[in-house]
């Protein structure tokens, strides 16, 4: 039995291509469409299979779908749900995957006021490459996608947005959006930030002419892996989040300059209790897509 009849998703790229793939494999929906906009994504979206359909028009798009997810950039999403608006049916649930919280959230419960309801969301998947071609049906199996309900969200709504994630294969948690962005800063936003300018660093700003990155080994690929991804999109998101990831390197750069003093001393003792700490709360990170030992849900703040 299908969750809802259609399903409309605005942006085929690497997350919204798995949405539409995932969907299509688990039966979500009668129907999967997918609003795009360049006539090649149409021909790439029937080519790769993760929609049923896929088209230019947002009003074919949008005509009846019961949950619309706006898989777009964050900088795009506030243009993109004016673009859909007009075509939303009554009742019908809006949903979204940007890793920014707090602004997209306040704009987009505005942006539909009666009618269609919208919660926010941020699924912890996806990769370093973008696009629709690296879209996968196992994305989010086993991942955490975040829910981001405030006084404002409607309970309805908020029960199908949990129910449309872990029908996707997600295991799903409530915080609020402050607490979403504060938390995203320090685990996901400051690391690219870091991992850009550590290899920026290494390559000495001569790009990939450096010869020391020649000789990197699994260490620095690993630390540096992210770095690879979009960096239009990454921009708007350390822009959008500025304010908490500013705090969190702040934080960064004292831990930084703790050790660089010992390294200075020649304190080997205290660089032994430094990554002997680091080294016990990195065992303790959850692990979005294995069975960690700490995998508890974060508890529910507004």
């Amino acid at each position: 039995m299908p969750l809802c009849g259609k399903i409309t998703i605005v942006g085929l790229g690497l997350i919204g291509g798995s949405v539409g793939l995932a969907a299509r494999r688990r039966r979500l929906a009668a129907r999967v469409v997918g609003l795009v906009r360049r006539r090649e994504s149409v021909r790439e979206a029937a080519r790769l299979g993760v929609a049923d359909e896929a088209t230019l028009d947002p009003a074919a798009a949008l005509r009846g779908a019961d949950v619309v997810i706006l898989a777009v950039p964050v900088g795009s999403i506030a243009g993109v749900a004016a673009l859909v608006r007009p075509h939303l049916a009554p009742r019908c649930l809006v949903t979204d995957a940007a890793s920014v919280k707090r602004p997209v959230v306040a704009r987009l419960e505005r942006a539909f006021p009666g009618g269609a309801h919208f919660v926010g969301a941020h699924p912890i998947a996806g990769s370093e490459r973008s696009g629709m071609a690296a879209a996968r049906p196992d994305l989010f199996e086993g991942s955490v996608c975040i829910i981001t309900p405030t006084p404002r969200t409607d309970r309805g709504a908020l029960r199908s947005a949990q129910a449309f994630w872990e029908g996707l294969g997600a295991r799903v948690v409530r915080m609020s959006p402050v607490r979403h962005d504060r938390i995203m800063a320090a685990v996901s936003h400051l690391p690219h930030l870091v991992a850009a300018a550590l290899v920026n660093s290494v390559a000495g700003g001569l790009g990939c002419g450096s010869p020391a990155l020649g000789f990197a080994g699994t260490g620095f690929r690993d630390t540096t892996r992210i770095a690879a991804g979009p960096p239009a999109m990454w921009s708007e998101i350390l822009i959008a989040n500025r304010g908490h990831i500013l705090r969190a390197a702040r934080s960064f750069r004292r831990e930084l300059d703790r050790v660089v003093s010992m390294l200075e001393e020649a304190d080997g003792a205290g660089l032994d209790r430094r990554l002997g700490r680091a080294a016990a709360a990195r065992r303790r990170v959850r692990c979005a897509n294995h069975g960690c030992e700490d995998n508890r849900p974060v508890a529910d703040e507004r």
